[in-house]
């Protein structure tokens, strides 16, 4: 007994030990991430380029938030001589521009940290949810820290991140039953409405009608006290003038991606496909997988959406993360983290999102063919099933999926290889020392 404790305490310790180097390698990476992206912002001619819109709007008269005229008067005399070299027109729904007034009260600097620091806690708020809920690997955090259409949005001063946050919430209400609740904050979420319209179909398919009623309630009030704020017909001249007010702006999506090809006419016929796609994913899917593809629905197929709504994103792949085989892990990774993907250096690659968003789709319509899923008890999330086995370690690690209690020999193969991989950066450090 006493030689059996006295072997178990050393392994104990080298476990532990072997834990905190990697605590400290996923820190250390996750600095790095930070430290660069604050230095590429510093020196970047975009930092704050999208910011001015809300500033603008929280110092703006109301009846005149949809007037370019008076925005571009604004920029002049208050921004440009700070060095402000770009506005753009209000777009959102009026009533929103009243949650902003506070901003209006600061200085334009302060107000644009504000901000940012927001965004940044809103952001790392989305993070601890998705690796908490879906127990995501450490290594997965660098990556995210490093996700391009997260950090570039973020820097240019756009509310990227707290969408995403309110979008994970009403998620997450929904899983809990709380029907009333997430009607309610998806139908906050109205203020980019153009990322949102397939949600209250989502909630048809899953009979959340408790759901449904209250998001269309919010929506009715949101509108009434919109069209009270400022003139409905300014805020159509501007959507209907878009492209005239914002010379530079080049959308995402399919609309993109058959622009760039020389397709254009081939976009109507896209959307269609998709949007039949996406209905047919939502009714068997459970809803978390659903709630996906509606976001990766909208992103594809809506008319008005860019590269740093592609945020959004981070929810498929955090689930394709935790779902998938260690092959498909590693490259989802390598999505988030290879910014040559995303940017080159004239700007975003307009391509990209439409990409990433086909292939997720895809990802789920092979999910839904093979009947793959199931229930977990008490979850609605959906979990792989593995129709062959290896007794090998590396067939154990292409039919790996990170759900605990899938089976006793998935657990055993995770046990497995986290020894494996505890041994050998055991055997580094020590190499190192």
């Amino acid at each position: 007994m006493q030689a059996a404790s006295a072997e178990k305490a050393p392994r104990t310790a080298g476990s532990t030990a072997r834990k905190l180097a990697l605590a400290g390698l996923v820190a250390v990476a996750t600095t790095v991430m930070l430290a660069a992206w604050i230095n590429s912002a510093i020196h970047s001619i975009f930092l704050a380029w999208d910011f001015p819109v809300f500033y603008i709007a929280a110092r703006m008269p109301l009846g005149h938030l949809y007037d370019p005229a008076a925005f571009a008067a604004f920029w002049q005399q208050q921004l440009q001589p700070l060095g402000v070299v770009h506005w753009a027109p209000y777009v959102r729904p009026a009533v929103f521009a009243v949650l902003t007034r506070p901003l209006g009260l600061l200085p334009y600097r302060t107000a644009f940290l504000l901000w940012v620091v927001a965004g940044g806690c809103a952001y790392a708020a989305c993070l601890l949810i998705l690796i908490r809920r879906f127990d995501l690997p450490a290594f997965s955090v660098p990556a995210f820290v490093g996700y391009f259409p997260f950090a570039a949005g973020l820097v240019s001063g756009q509310d990227n991140c707290v969408f995403l946050l309110a979008v994970i919430a009403g998620w997450l209400l929904l899983e809990a039953e709380r029907d009333w609740l997430a009607g309610i904050v998806f139908g906050c979420c109205l203020y980019k409405y153009n990322l949102i319209l397939l949600v209250p179909l989502l909630l048809v398919l899953k009979r959340r009608f408790r759901a449904l009623t209250s998001f269309v309630a919010v929506g009715a009030v949101l509108l009434a006290f919109s069209a009270a704020l400022s003139s409905p017909r300014q805020y159509l001249d501007v959507l209907i003038n878009i492209r005239k007010l914002v010379p530079d702006f080049s959308p995402v999506g399919l609309r993109g991606a058959t622009a760039m090809a020389g397709i254009p006419w081939s976009y109507p016929l896209l959307v269609i496909a998709v949007l039949v796609t996406c209905i047919w994913l939502m009714r068997h899917l459970p809803l978390c997988e659903a709630l996906c593809v509606a976001i990766v629905g909208m992103l594809l197929i809506s008319p008005y959406v860019t590269w740093y709504d592609s945020t959004l994103l981070l929810l498929p792949i955090s689930l394709l993360i935790s779902r998938s085989d260690f092959t498909l892990r590693m490259l989802c990774i390598l999505v988030l983290v290879l910014q040559q993907l995303w940017r080159s250096d004239r700007g975003p690659i307009e391509i990209t999102p439409a990409i990433v968003g086909l292939v997720l789709l895809g990802y789920f319509f092979v999910l839904a063919r093979r009947g793959r899923h199931k229930l977990i008890a008490g979850s609605s999330i959906a979990t792989m099933t593995v129709s062959q086995s290896s007794p090998s370690l590396a067939g154990r690690l292409d039919s790996l999926w990170r759900e605990p209690g899938v089976s006793s020999w998935l657990a055993q193969a995770v046990q497995e290889m986290e020894a494996r991989g505890h041994e050998w950066l055991g055997d580094r450090l020590q190499e190192i020392r």
